[in-house]
């Protein structure tokens, strides 16, 4: 018999950034909707459970080229062979075309991993305006195609893979007894002994959260890899920015300050809990934060007691 999975408190940039912007949301995200991926489950938790699933056409189109570039470097490992631009636009439209399916024939209701989008779901559920479409069709066109010309591309292909660390794969380090979560999206050793870490971006560049990011990744890789903190050089590559390498510095103040502010940010989840030992969280503990642009386009506001009272 399958043992029941438990819901275990961890940490990751996304909780805290979601902690920080509202608690209800993040109540509903990591607590609320716990459970609701079993077909019987309560209808409110499975209600909540789809809404948590529910995902922003920026982000969707951010996941399909991530996941795009994921597989390309995969395949070009395992066979030496790296797809053409017009390859990679091709397998992207496609996957959008699959999403856009899925999303409009509410195919979530069963299966709530399926896409389901946010402009749809809390739109007509049917279209959208063509000139959203266009944009966003045209965003993932421009980040592949910069992607696919990049001088980062032509740095990482030369790299020997056995330079190359696993990729992409969610992962974990230990803080004290404090699990932290992070999704490195590529990372390789140079012919100098330089980490590079490299972080993807389809959006725009937010120099602090990234910073924040990128140190957190440095500390996994101090932790699992062994790596010294003066042999790495983690970047960020602005894909719609014509795949623009924006680089960051590591200091040891800089690692000890993102430790600092990992524990002090699970210390303050921590301190809403009814119960620390079990993770169990009450509803009422976690409070609203009422704004403007923020609730309108979160993926709870049907449930949201401050939106429907």
């Amino acid at each position: 018999m399958r043992k029941p999975l438990k819901n275990e408190f961890s940490w990751s940039v996304s909780r805290h950034q979601l902690f920080t912007g509202c608690q209800r949301a993040y109540y509903y995200n990591h607590y609320g909707s716990w459970g609701g991926w079993e077909i019987n489950a309560p209808e409110r938790i499975r209600q909540t459970y789809i809404l948590k699933n529910i995902v922003s056409m920026p982000i969707w189109v951010g996941s399909i080229i991530h996941d795009l570039i994921q597989k390309s470097l995969d395949s070009f490992a395992n066979t030496g062979s790296f797809p053409t631009a017009e390859q990679l636009k091709e397998d992207a439209l496609n996957t959008m075309r699959t999403g856009w399916t899925q999303s409009v024939k509410k195919e979530w209701i069963q299966a709530p991993k399926k896409t389901n989008l946010f402009e749809l779901y809390y739109g007509n559920g049917r279209n959208l305006p063509r000139e959203m479409t266009d944009k966003i069709k045209e965003r993932v066109l421009e980040c592949i195609d910069n992607f696919a010309h990049s001088q980062i591309l032509k740095e990482i292909l030369a790299t020997p893979f056995l330079n190359w660390k696993p990729i992409d794969k969610l992962s974990f380090f230990m803080i004290n007894d404090l699990k932290v979560w992070c999704a490195i999206d590529f990372a390789y050793t140079d012919q100098n002994g330089i980490l590079h870490i490299i972080d993807w971006k389809t959006g725009s560049e937010r120099k602090e959260t990234l910073r924040f990011q990128l140190a957190c990744y440095a500390i996994y890789a101090m932790e699992k890899w062994h790596a010294k903190l003066e042999s790495i050089e983690p970047h960020g590559v602005i894909l719609n920015d014509g795949a623009r390498v924006s680089n960051y510095t590591l200091s040891p103040n800089l690692i000890i300050s993102a430790k600092d502010q990992i524990l002090t940010s699970a210390q303050a989840m921590k301190a809403k809990l009814k119960d620390q030992e079990n993770n169990m969280a009450e509803e009422d503990d976690f409070p609203c934060n009422p704004d403007e642009f923020q609730c309108a386009y979160c993926n709870f506001k049907e449930i949201c007691p401050a939106l429907n009272p």
